[in-house]
């Protein structure tokens, strides 16, 4: 457990992540991608690449994933010395302008506790990766699925919120704040080499899930200059239209607007 626990509290060279990418734990070899992105380095895109036949699914994601968030100059410059494929494009951009969006895959992950904060960090910051920007009650949701399948809801939310801090501080993700300061309930997280905003289809977020930002973004997509001059009707019925809300559920729409989305309508 120490070599687990100092993981993510140093930072590694990259002769410590090929160590640890060539553990017999598939969980270090899963952490080692998400750090070697961080290293950016043709070495480190070389290990990436290897790692994305791992045996593990988990890792091979990882791994593709991190292909994908490096200079894609450089990672071109990498595979181009190996009989490979580019790494797939992550979203595709619809017609109307409308991304899709993408789920973490639920793995198994371990309880959060101080003696494995390395691991916490990792999963919090491949969660962001997959599905930034994201709020902070579906991270929370997921994480929950991941540790405690039975009850998703007994996730320690102060050590996740830390966890978000501790990635802050060495400048990976950041969190724009829509309500009451220092809540991770009312954040909405992107990693920090990408966009605060994304328009993307709802996928497999509740309604209540999706950042307001981005809503408020799909509105103005669909609407044009006219969002700046429309009341709340007219706004409510593009976005009832935008989310193929059904008439059966306004009440759950209702909810939402009191409560996530209350500033959407009058912004």
């Amino acid at each position: 457990m120490a070599e687990r626990k100092e993981f993510f509290e140093v930072s590694l060279d990259f002769a410590e992540l090929e160590n640890h990418a060539r553990s017999v734990d598939s969980t270090m070899r899963w952490a080692s991608a998400i750090e070697l992105v961080q290293l950016g380095t043709e070495q480190a895109i070389s290990l990436l690449w290897s790692l994305t036949t791992d045996a593990d699914e988990n890792v091979r994601d990882a791994a593709k994933l991190g292909l994908k968030q490096c200079d894609q100059q450089l990672v071109g410059k990498v595979l181009a010395t190996k009989w490979s494929i580019e790494p797939e494009t992550k979203s595709a951009t619809a017609v109307d302008g409308v991304e899709k969006h993408f789920p973490w895959k639920v793995r198994p992950l371990e309880v959060p506790s101080v003696e494995n904060e390395w691991a916490v960090d990792a999963a919090v910051l491949n969660i962001i990766q997959t599905e930034g920007p994201i709020t902070g009650p579906r991270l929370l949701r997921l994480y929950g699925s991941a540790a405690y399948p039975n009850n998703p809801r007994k996730i320690p939310k102060s050590r996740i919120q830390t966890a978000v801090k501790r990635l802050e501080r060495r400048g990976l993700v950041a969190h724009i704040q829509d309500y009451f300061e220092g809540e991770i309930d009312f954040w909405t997280l992107y990693k920090t080499d990408s966009p605060e905003v994304i328009v993307r289809d709802q996928g497999q977020r509740k309604l209540s899930e999706i950042p307001v930002t981005e809503v408020i973004a799909r509105l103005r997509l669909l609407m044009g200059d006219d969002f700046d001059y429309s009341g709340q009707n007219q706004r409510f019925e593009v976005l009832l239209k935008a989310y193929s809300i059904k008439q059966a559920e306004l009440h759950i729409v209702g909810d939402i607007l009191a409560r996530e989305w209350s500033t959407l309508l009058s912004v």
